[in-house]
């Protein structure tokens, strides 16, 4: 896995770098986010200090980094979590011991995902929900667009992928799809058209919209599901 790490402290810097790589990562060590750029698109995660987390993530998000930017340095998980979250960062890893790092690291990659159903049928929804709970996901779910967009829109609900359906009363799918993906600050969204409607038309959207990808309901749920509660 390749990992970006931005510190001030050429101590933890390199503390960190060492344990990682140690751990079979491939590691890419800079003091200065600038410094990273060329790095930023194939990479799996990134690890700041408090110093660099205001401008790292944001800058390395807008030249294509998709990967999880985790806050590191001195202190407790809790601690660390909780200055994570006012920075905006995905988690948290203690640099203390270094020979347990790549265990603290791999933990908060491996976080519980976010998503964030949209659809305006509940029972679908709830389908949905059952099947990547048990999956190990953690759901949200909004019937119309107004309703997701206010979740996104805290850093602390902000979902790392959306499921979408597209036929959708007031706003429908394809325009909701369109807002998130031109907003810079919703670079890091997944977003995934989930639908009933016929594949051709959905694989149109996901271009015309520049979504992810897409998933079929009636390959997910079963026709019957799909016909009933569309």
């Amino acid at each position: 896995m390749k990992v970006l790490i931005c510190c001030e402290s050429e101590i933890v810097l390199h503390v960190t770098g060492m344990a990682l790589e140690a751990a079979g990562h491939q590691v890419v060590l800079e003091r200065e986010p600038h410094a990273l750029v060329a790095e930023a698109g194939n990479a799996a995660a990134l690890l700041v200090d408090a110093v660099r987390a205001k401008q790292a993530p944001p800058l390395l998000r807008d030249r294509g980094f998709r990967g999880r930017a985790l806050l590191v340095g001195d202190g407790t998980q809790e601690e660390l979590a909780q200055k994570a979250a006012e920075l905006k960062l995905d988690g948290a890893v203690p640099s203390s011991p270094p020979e347990d790092l790549p265990r603290r690291f791999t933990a908060a990659l491996e976080a519980r995902r976010r998503v964030l159903i949209v659809d305006d049928s509940e029972i679908v929804a709830r389908l949905l929900k059952e099947e990547l709970e048990a999956k190990g996901f953690e759901i949200q779910y909004a019937p119309d667009a107004e309703k997701a967009t206010s979740i996104i829109l805290k850093r602390q609900t902000r979902p790392d992928l959306i499921l979408l359906d597209i036929n959708m009363p007031k706003v429908d799918g394809a325009q909701f799809c369109r807002f998130v993906k031109k907003n810079e600050m919703f670079r890091s969204i997944k977003v995934v058209f989930c639908s009933g409607e016929d594949k051709q038309k959905v694989e149109k959207l996901v271009t015309e919209c520049g979504a992810d990808g897409y998933l079929l309901k009636d390959e997910l749920l079963g026709k019957w599901i799909v016909d009933n509660a569309r």
